[in-house]
Order: structure tokens, then sequence, then C-alpha cells
């Protein structure tokens, strides 16, 4: 499902989120579900993979990913989702990252995350980042703290 509910009426785009999660239960389907908005994705979704320049930087079940989010890209992803709370949503603090987005053809994209082991010529090949986990089916991949 690659945005399926993407630029849909919010009463036609619940009742699509009702029919997949009732087609979810009544026939045991597993279904890839891709979207950017994490509302959606929170409601549908049991195991959440949030990708970065189209590497994997996490992956965990839904409770983890909305409750304890460990890349700084996912954090700012969560931080980011409106709260339908009007005084809530004007005091939260917001995880903002600094910068312009790379060029997805900057072969040094990938390392934005993780600075400390950009090699400074255009030719090397840079490192990758690789997963770790992080509890048990909680992937994160090595980044630098946050200041």
């Amino acid at each position: 499902c690659d945005e399926a509910v993407s630029a849909l009426d919010v009463s036609i785009q619940a009742q699509i989120i009702e029919l997949l999660i009732g087609l979810q239960k009544d026939f045991g389907l597993s279904m890839l579900f891709i979207s950017h908005d994490l509302s959606v994705v929170r409601e549908v979704s049991h195991r959440v993979m949030v990708l970065y320049l189209g590497r994997i930087v996490e992956l965990a079940d839904r409770e983890a990913i909305y409750t304890d989010a460990r890349h700084p890209y996912t954090q700012a992803l969560i931080s980011a989702v409106p709260i339908p709370d009007p005084e809530i949503e004007k005091n939260r603090e917001r995880l903002e990252l600094t910068g312009d987005l790379p060029s997805p053809l900057d072969s040094r994209a990938q390392l934005r995350f993780m600075k400390s082991k950009l090699i400074d010529d255009p030719d090397a090949e840079q490192y990758r980042p690789q997963l770790i986990e992080v509890a048990p089916g909680h992937w994160v991949a090595e980044h630098d703290p946050i200041k």
C-alpha cells in the first residue's frame, strides 16, 4: 500500500484504514504500508521501518517507535506530528534537525547523522552506518549523539 490514503478526504481516509485493518484481521494479511503520515502509520502498522534517503535508520514494533525512538531522524519525525489539543501543541518542544537536506545523489548524504565517520575524499567509498539491536526486535542505525 504505497501512500494508499494520501490526498484523500479525512472521512474516506478513515474508511480505507478501517477496511485495511479489517482485511488484516479477517485474512491474517501482512502488508507493506508506505506513508509519510505518521498518524496513519501508527493506526495501521504493527512494525515500523523508518527510512532516511532510502536507508533504514530504525526498525521496531509500533509502540517502541512512538514511545522510545532512538535515532535522531525518527525522533524529529515523531516530534513533528501535530497534536490535536491546541494548548499542548502550542507549548510542546520539538526536535529540529539543523542544516539542509542533502541530495540523495551525494555519496556522503547517508552520513548526515554520523559525521564523525565521514571520509573527506569525494572519491572514497563512505562508511555505511550499521544497524544495531538496542532492544529485542528494535534496530537502530549507528549515529552521532545530538548536541
